[in-house]
């Protein structure tokens, strides 16, 4: 009776680690999400302001790594140190001026948040490539 307890936990045990090790991997998008994504960045680019730009940049940044298969928000994501980001110190610096945008109210220089949202536009497009 012991053995058939211990291969029953082995057994779970070897599911668990099966699971984690399929879904620590990133997924790939088909091309269908891929262009839907382009398309929304498109869209994004016609913002007025870059404080907005910012703001959905984020959002879309979340929401690509959601559908390659990253759970939670935004930052519990970046606290896994997802292997699909190249630099997770710029993700984060990237999204922390967008929390400071939306929940301090903080203002930054126009001049800074226009690189901020062309640095955030290329991470964006970089991940999509890598999901593609």
């Amino acid at each position: 009776m012991e053995i058939i307890v211990y291969i029953i936990i082995l057994l779970i045990l070897i599911f668990w680690i099966y699971i984690i090790f399929i879904y620590n991997k990133p997924r790939k998008l088909t091309s269908k999400k891929i262009k839907d994504f382009q398309k929304k960045l498109k869209q994004i680019e016609v913002n007025i302001s870059s404080k907005e730009k910012i703001i959905d940049y984020d959002k879309l940044y979340h929401k690509i790594l959601l559908e390659a298969w990253y759970v939670w928000d935004f930052w519990s994501i970046l606290k896994q140190k997802p292997i699909i980001i190249d630099d997770l110190n710029k993700i984060w610096e990237l999204h922390k001026i967008r929390n400071k945008l939306v929940h301090d109210f903080f203002d930054f220089d126009e001049n800074f948040l226009l690189n901020k949202q062309k640095v955030f536009l290329l991470e964006i497009k970089k991940l999509l490539d890598k999901l593609k």
